[in-house]
């Protein structure tokens, strides 16, 4: 019943698009209301059919759009597991994040009585691109909607549109990804080229069967992947994440926890029949280049998240290094393990970012971590519910999710026995706990350290209670459940029904050589060290036991990093050196070499052709003939004038030889002589 329904789940959001805008710009909160009812519709539209499909058969439903000779391209909904999986944690959080933002945006009322309209709409937007993204058919509708999300996140970024800082962010992420995006027009074009369609179920079908080539399916997942590199914010085209957090806090919690980001790793999720049977490329399997990049991405941004001082930047370079497990999990075949983790992530970040917005909501945009301070009193459910995202995140508390998917990935890199990507993976696992609950620390320990904080208040109920449910869903994947004899964590019995296969199966898929560490030992080091960082953390930050003020050296790499200052300076200088001192130098001695020798040859050989023209052309022959022409014309004429006597006998004369002449020529023509056929052609 509710598969047949599912294209509603992205459909019924655009259709009430015009509403929103009209309603909310005549009556303040109907628009709003609006965008949220069809938020959940689209989410018990997407509950339901999860259900469905898990216990039964994907559903499919397409519309021819273009059909020439062989060529036929598909739009459609594609509703099997893994979207409708996806479509339930876009449509819930972002229905969470809406309802939220009705106190939060409350106040951008006063810059503009467009303000909230645009809001709205452009967040229903967002949701219903994201759905369509994770629900389409075809390679084609899917790139589609990606440039939906990507247009989405550039409007919503820039929300803040008097905040020049906003407006850099926005143009920084759009330019960014937009690099990205080419690779995913090369994949859905050398897709087309190799298989002769485009739509998704028959490229993995094909993948499957040897249908493709794996040199081509090759092409294909690299391309893509440097696609998900762009929007997931992975090394290298990872610095646009952190400016991102210009934009609104709501914002900045959809792009992390359901939309934006998580497009990426759907790709890859998505098309994953195609990387499991590419053919090495110089040796090197696309795997292995998605295990490594996630990988190094995930070690390198969870040490930047620990030294970062935003409020939100510490949750930005968190993402990012979540992302990067994402995408290490992907790469060693430990495919359940990255659902389970995408599906904690998407819960614990999403809490995070709002626990951020209630701060800011009471501090009046407080952003840096030192300036906060004091605020567990003030706050007291705020501080319980960063508590219990602290938990999630740090992978500490073995009855919240983020602990079992943490080890489900590590676990998974450990059945490879390729130590280095264990080695980055658990420095990403381990910093977790370090960087979340300095965080946490400096934000509510202490005593307040601006006048901000010293007046902080603790939020509405309409904010608090979307980010207690998400709180509570980050807890909820932890618990265990008793299943066929077994204890199993609910986030991990849910996630095996998504992916169909046993746990075992699922996690060790790509083992090879051997674990590097088993899968107990996993779960005792990151406990151990983990709760070794939570307390070196509250000796720090709670007990105010060290001040790093005092070490300027430190204060400078410090700052060095924030807001990946040092990473964005090397690609200016890069491009730099690439443009005005690589390329514009190789176009100046061009310009100077070539071009201006070529236009200095042309001068001399128009210099010789001028020459020609002028004395020997123009004078030799041209005046010549001109001079010639008066004296020939006045010899014609006076032939000519012979015949002009004044006299009219002499003219009788000449008409009468011409009569005579013209009946000599009519007889002989019908007396058959010959032929006046050349005067009658016309």
């Amino acid at each position: 019943m509710f598969l047949e329904y599912s294209w509603l789940i992205p459909t019924i959001l655009f259709i009430v698009l015009p509403l929103v805008v009209i309603l909310e710009a005549k009556k303040t909160y109907v628009g709003a209301i609006l965008s949220i009812v069809a938020a959940i519709i689209s989410t018990i539209l997407s509950i339901g059919g999860l259900l469905e499909v898990l216990e039964g058969e994907p559903y499919a439903t397409t519309l021819t759009w273009v059909t020439y000779k062989n060529v036929e391209l598909n739009f459609g909904i594609y509703a099997d597991k893994l979207s409708m999986f996806m479509a339930f944690i876009v449509s819930f959080i972002g229905t969470l994040i809406m309802i939220y933002s009705l106190e939060y945006m409350s106040h951008d009322r006063e810059h503009n009585p467009l303000a909230w309209p645009r809001y709205f709409f452009e967040m229903t937007l967002f949701i219903a691109f994201m759905l369509t993204l994770v629900l389409s058919y075809s390679l084609l509708q899917l790139l589609v909607a990606w440039e939906g999300v990507g247009l989405c996140s550039y409007l919503l970024i820039g929300y803040w549109w008097w905040k020049p800082e906003a407006s850099k962010a926005a143009k920084k992420a759009f330019i960014t990804t937009r690099l990205g995006d080419i690779g995913l027009y090369v994949a859905v074009i050398y897709a087309y080229l190799s298989a002769h369609t485009l739509d998704i179920p028959k490229l993995n079908e094909m993948a499957a069967t040897g249908g493709i080539t794996g040199t081509a399916l090759s092409i294909i997942a690299l391309a893509a992947f440097w696609g998900a590199i762009g929007k997931s914010a992975q090394i290298p085209l990872f610095t646009w994440l952190p400016w991102a957090m210009e934009g609104p806090t709501t914002v900045s919690a959809l792009i992390h926890a359901a939309t934006m980001v998580k497009a990426g790793v759907f790709l890859v999720a998505r098309l994953y029949p195609i990387y499991e049977n590419a053919a090495p490329i110089l040796g090197v399997q696309p795997l292995i280049v998605v295990a490594y990049i996630g990988g190094l991405t995930a070690a390198f941004a969870g040490i930047l998240a620990v030294i970062n001082n935003d409020i939100k930047g510490v949750l930005a370079y968190s993402t990012i290094s979540h992302l990067g497990l994402l995408m290490l999990a992907l790469g060693v075949g430990a495919y359940s393990a990255a659902l389970l983790h995408l599906l904690n992530h998407a819960f614990f970040k999403a809490e995070l970012f709002l626990v951020s917005g209630c701060v800011l909501h009471a501090t009046h945009d407080i952003r840096n971590l030192h300036k906060l301070g004091g605020l567990r009193n003030k706050m007291k459910i705020t501080w319980l519910l960063a508590l219990l995202g602290a938990l999630a995140i740090s992978g500490i508390f073995p009855l919240a999710g983020g602990f079992w998917s943490k080890d489900e990935v590590l676990a998974g890199v450990s059945a490879t026995g390729d130590v280095a990507l264990f080695i980055l993976g658990f420095v990403a696992a381990i910093v977790g706990s370090l960087y979340i609950f300095r965080w946490f620390f400096l934000i509510f320990s202490g005593k307040p350290k601006s006048d901000e904080a010293e007046h902080a208040h603790e939020v509405p109920l309409v904010m608090t209670i979307p980010v207690a449910i998400l709180a509570g869903g980050a807890i909820l994947w932890g618990i265990p459940l008793f299943l066929e004899g077994a204890w199993v964590p609910a986030g991990i019995a849910f996630v095996e029904k998504v992916v169909g296969a046993s746990h075992e199966v699922a996690v060790h898929a790509m083992a090879a050589g051997g674990e590097v560490v088993s899968h107990i030992m996993i779960a005792v080091l990151t406990l151990s060290i983990g709760w070794a960082g939570f307390g070196l953390m509250l000796l720090l930050y709670h007990l105010g036991k060290a001040d790093f003020s005092k070490y300027s050296f430190l204060m400078k790499i410090q700052g060095l990093f924030q807001e990946a200052t040092f990473i964005d300076k090397l690609y200016d200088k890069m491009v730099y050196y690439v443009f005005p001192m690589g390329i514009a130098r190789g176009v100046s001695w061009f310009d100077r070499n070539v071009v201006d020798r070529f236009f200095e040859g042309f001068y001399n050989v128009g210099a010789v052709v001028s020459d020609f023209m002028a004395n020997i052309l123009d004078v030799k022959v041209v005046d010549r003939f001109y001079e010639s022409l008066g004296p020939a014309l006045k010899r014609v004429g006076s032939v000519f004038s012979r015949v002009q006597t004044g006299r009219v006998m002499d003219y009788m004369a000449l008409f009468a030889v011409g009569l005579i002449l013209l009946l000599g020529v009519f007889v002989g023509y019908q007396l058959g002589l010959f032929s006046i056929a050349f005067l009658l052609s016309g």
